[in-house]
């Protein structure tokens, strides 16, 4: 099993990720400074950098109110260990079938009992909230386990945004469906696209994220770029992976 018990992960093992240790020694430095505000104020969007072709940096990203300070999972485990079954269901198949995916352009669809449906870019449905990093665990129903420094932002003023009625029980979310650009999805593993959902005190929930980034950067696509979901409490297939729809 490639997750190790957090004693036996080795310094050397650990992903060098100097220059993200900086910035969040910073932030912490400017939020005990009292200097955060001011900061968030005159960066109150998120901007994105291009970096290189697989991964942006996340800019202007605040620590969140809500983290685990246990030891993180490796970058090398998080982006080379997953389930997403959309492009293979071993455990490598998302990083190795994943580079034909393109996560830009994006559209998420909301539908349903709301009172302000509609389709929205990518860009300007995350623009008006800020930035947080989590440190979340994330656990396996097949019994695994890391420790995640996700980025994002929380799902519950998202939804509030969209005025969900009094016959919004539950939200469900739905994952792109492109078998060209997914070779998991040209078999019949499970039924596509993928839909997962919350009762809606569950998707109000403060600790459920909607997460953009990870380690300080863009969402990986073998870990659901461009938009995901992260519910730490439960199971991570409730997770959902490159969201495109939202119905109340």
């Amino acid at each position: 099993m490639l997750i190790k018990q957090r004693d036996e992960i080795k310094p050397s093992e650990i992903t060098d990720e100097t220059h993200y240790w900086r910035r969040r020694r910073f932030l912490k430095g400017v939020v005990k400074s009292g200097l955060a505000g001011a900061l968030i104020a005159n960066f109150p969007a998120p901007v994105l950098a291009m970096e290189d072709r697989h991964y942006r940096t996340l800019n202007n990203v605040k620590p969140g109110p809500y983290s685990t300070d246990e030891q993180m999972t490796s970058f090398e485990d998080v982006t080379h260990y997953n389930n997403f079954y959309e492009f293979g269901t071993d455990k490598t198949d998302p990083a190795e079938y994943s580079g034909d995916f393109k996560p830009r352009p994006w559209s998420i669809a909301v539908e349903g009992e709301c009172e302000k449906p509609g389709v929205f870019d990518l860009e300007d449905f995350i623009s008006p909230y800020q930035l947080q990093e989590r440190i979340y665990r994330l656990r396996c129903v097949e019994a695994w386990s890391m420790v995640i420094p996700w980025v994002g932002f929380p799902l519950g003023p998202v939804l509030k945004k969209f005025k969900p009625t009094s016959r919004a029980k539950y939200v469900a979310f739905t994952t792109v469906l492109r078998p060209s650009e997914m070779p998991g999805q040209q078999r019949s593993v499970l039924q596509w696209p993928y839909v997962e959902g919350l009762r809606m005190d569950e998707a109000m929930h403060p600790l459920t994220l909607f997460a953009v980034g990870l380690y300080g950067k863009t969402l990986p696509n073998q870990d659901g770029a461009p938009i995901r979901l992260v519910v730490p409490w439960k199971y991570g297939f409730k997770g959902i992976k490159a969201i495109v729809k939202m119905r109340f």
